[in-house]
């Protein structure tokens, strides 16, 4: 794969985890979201242009193809620079395959929103405010059913609390 079809398929998904996020809550509606060109000042991500109660608001997205700590602070005032010179006030918002706690620290010191590909989200929205985090792969087989069937098997214990151990045992998290 081309590296120009790469960023563009990265793009893609940026844009469908973006629509996704902002679907969960029903007050806001996605109007448009653009992805933008060279044309438009800013050709490193997409514009979104949401509805939330009647108040319209615009999203300045930057796709990064990394996140990474080191690169994200020059990335986010090139980002508010160009964000401001969208109409109204412009939210700016990172999204990358993945940002460490690290970099959700500095978009979050630098009133940034961000999204990544993990399902980790911070986004302020006039009075929505958004926020999902999602938990670290930890390697082992969690229960995928809703609930799980303790020893007695008249108990229920909720799935996300109970880790399948070698042998069948089943043992509180």
């Amino acid at each position: 794969m081309k590296a120009s079809d790469a960023r563009q398929d990265l793009e893609m998904r940026a844009a469908a985890a973006l629509k996704a996020v902002l679907a969960e809550v029903s007050t806001i509606k996605v109007r448009e979201i653009r992805h933008d060109s060279p044309e438009t000042g800013h050709d490193r991500g997409l514009t979104a242009y949401v509805d939330v109660v009647g108040r319209h608001h615009t999203l300045a997205c930057d796709v990064h193809t990394d996140g990474q700590p080191g690169s994200l602070r020059s990335a986010l005032e090139e980002l508010r620079n160009s964000a401001g010179r969208l109409p109204g006030d412009a939210m700016p918002v990172i999204i990358a395959p993945y940002l460490s706690p690290e970099a959700q620290a500095i978009c979050k010191e630098s009133q940034a929103g961000f999204l990544d590909l993990q399902g980790n989200a911070r986004l302020a929205l006039g009075e929505v405010f958004i926020v999902k985090r999602t938990l670290p792969n930890r390697g082992q087989h969690r229960a995928t059913s809703a609930l799980a069937v303790g020893r007695s098997g008249r108990e229920k214990i909720p799935a996300a609390s109970v880790d399948y151990r070698p042998g069948g045992q089943l043992a509180e998290a």
